[in-house]
């Protein structure tokens, strides 16, 4: 554990430590070059059973900010020195745990829109009109405090929760991340999460799920191109008995699994069109029916989207819904590609070697110099899947402990990798599909060949699911990760092709 994260750890105990007392109170701290405020201030926070300290200046603000000895701190805009927005940069920049609440006599909109961009917890006005209104920014403040430490307290836990690992990450681009989710999880607006495939959405949102209030309530995760069109509404919001052909019961849907927890709606840009007013009027009135019923039921839970698409691409093609969009874009997240924070790459790698040992027993504990330079200096098109896959299979494939740089397979569409390694004569994979298109557009008869996308896929998929079922000894979970497919998404492959999985070792 590092020198940083020991001194957060300690100080959210002492944070914890300190509301476990309500007889003393919060300690609070007023920054404000006026002594009739701060003595105003100071009496009704203290008959409220808060300590009170006091600074008249920004220098002796800061210094007071950065002993982490406070809850709260209500800071002046306007004193002698730098003034209270540079205080408050100041603090925020350094991460101080004290949640600031800026109080101004200038309560222009300017003022407001730049303490809250520089990290104020709240923006009060003066003159007071009422001393109470401020001893409640100051409870609600302290509440918040509270929940962030019995949260930090809890994140062993969540992070076990976080099904498929840990978000991994310190460039610049993930702690942008990292500061809305920070925000986000304060709230219960909606949030889209936009990115390439790989890039951790998911984990976005479960992480945001877990560090929520509503932590101890569901985590329910659709996705939306993997289920049929047909069955999706039933899927999303449940049917009664009889509504349609195989409707033997009434079944709940996700919104209503979901209850007050989260409902994480993957690859919403693949929503059919006939669903998408749906999920507005959820968005727009809380509320849906189930298929078959008139009973109009509640949404509490949260909603998060995330999409691969440009959704923007997609309203103007008149595919989806600008108003839907618009509500689902109340907060974006934009996840940044691997190629965009190549930094991380070291750290994932360990991580993914570390996990391969622990969850899957491979033998390789460690990572080359070569083969740590090699997956830096790649493009990764499929992003941290595509990173976890290749160190999973090469810690897994490698003869010794140590991952060299020949263990490292790097796979590029219509290049040499798997397609290439397994054709049997050798030749690219590129003049093998073409060879194979053309025998269908010859094909006795003359008839105009139909379906060539789907003919084609078929023909490669089945062979490539197969060779990593092979792989994995029949391990479902393995085979998924070397494909970069979910588990779910795999056995529905299995079923699709109608492969015998008792053919495989462990099968």
């Amino acid at each position: 554990m590092s020198t940083t994260t020991m001194g957060a750890s300690a100080s959210n105990q002492n944070f914890a430590e300190r509301l476990k007392q309500p007889a003393t109170g919060a300690a609070v701290l007023i920054a404000d070059d006026d002594p009739a405020i701060r003595l105003v201030l100071r009496h009704r926070l203290e008959a409220d059973g808060h300590r009170v300290e006091e600074a008249v200046d920004s220098a002796a603000a800061l210094a007071a900010l950065r002993s982490n000895r406070f809850d709260v701190a209500l800071l002046d805009i306007i004193m002698p020195g730098t003034g209270g927005l540079d205080v408050l940069s100041a603090a925020h920049g350094e991460a101080v745990r004290t949640l600031i609440i800026v109080i101004t006599a200038a309560s222009t909109m300017n003022n407001a829109v730049e303490a809250m961009k520089r990290g104020a917890h709240d923006y009060l006005t003066k003159p007071f009109a009422n001393l109470d209104l401020v001893a409640a920014a100051v409870k609600r403040a302290v509440e918040v405090g509270a929940q962030a430490a019995d949260l930090d307290r809890l994140k062993d836990e969540v992070n076990r929760q976080l099904v498929g690992g840990e978000i991994i990450g310190r460039s610049a681009a993930m702690q942008e991340v990292y500061k809305l989710i920070g925000r986000v999880v304060t709230n219960d607006a909606t949030v889209l999460l936009s990115g390439e495939s790989g890039t951790g959405k998911e984990l976005v949102a479960r992480a945001i799920h877990f560090k929520s209030a509503r932590w101890r309530s569901p985590f329910v995760a659709v996705n939306c191109s993997a289920i049929p069109h047909g069955l999706l509404e039933s899927e999303l919001f449940g049917h009664e008995r009889g509504s349609f052909t195989g409707a033997s019961e009434r079944r709940a849907g996700k919104f209503e699994m979901a209850d007050s927890g989260t409902i994480f709606l993957d690859e919403i840009g693949d929503l059919p069109v006939e669903l998408q007013p749906k999920l507005l009027r959820v968005l727009q009135e809380r509320e849906f029916n189930r298929v078959g019923s008139v009973e109009t039921l509640k949404v509490k839970a949260r909603v998060i989207a995330a999409t691969n698409q440009n959704l923007e691409t997609l309203v103007a093609a008149r595919k989806f819904r600008e108003d839907l969009y618009f509500r689902l874009r109340v907060i974006p997240i934009q996840m940044p590609a691997l190629r965009e924070r190549c930094e991380d790459i070291a750290e994932l790698t360990d991580y993914f070697v570390s996990k391969a040992a622990q969850e899957m027993g491979a033998r390789a504990t460690t990572i080359s110099p070569e083969a740590r330079a090699k997956l830096e200096s790649a493009d990764w098109p499929g992003n941290v899947r595509e990173l976890e896959n290749a160190v999973m299979r090469a810690a897994l494939l490698a003869p010794g402990t140590t991952i060299r740089a020949d263990d490292i397979e790097l796979t590029r569409p219509g290049g040499a990798g798997i397609g290439a390694a397994a054709a049997a004569d050798g030749a690219p994979l590129g003049d093998i599909i073409s060879g194979r298109i053309a025998g269908w557009f010859d094909s006795p008869g003359g008839e105009e060949p139909r379906d060539l996308y789907h003919r084609l896929v078929a023909e490669i998929e089945r062979p490539l699911v197969e060779l990593a079922l092979k792989r994995a000894g029949g391990n479902q979970v393995r085979a998924a990760r070397m494909l970069g497919l979910n588990r779910n998404t795999l056995r529905k492959k299995i079923t699709d092709h109608k492969i015998v999985l008792t053919k495989f070792p462990g099968g």
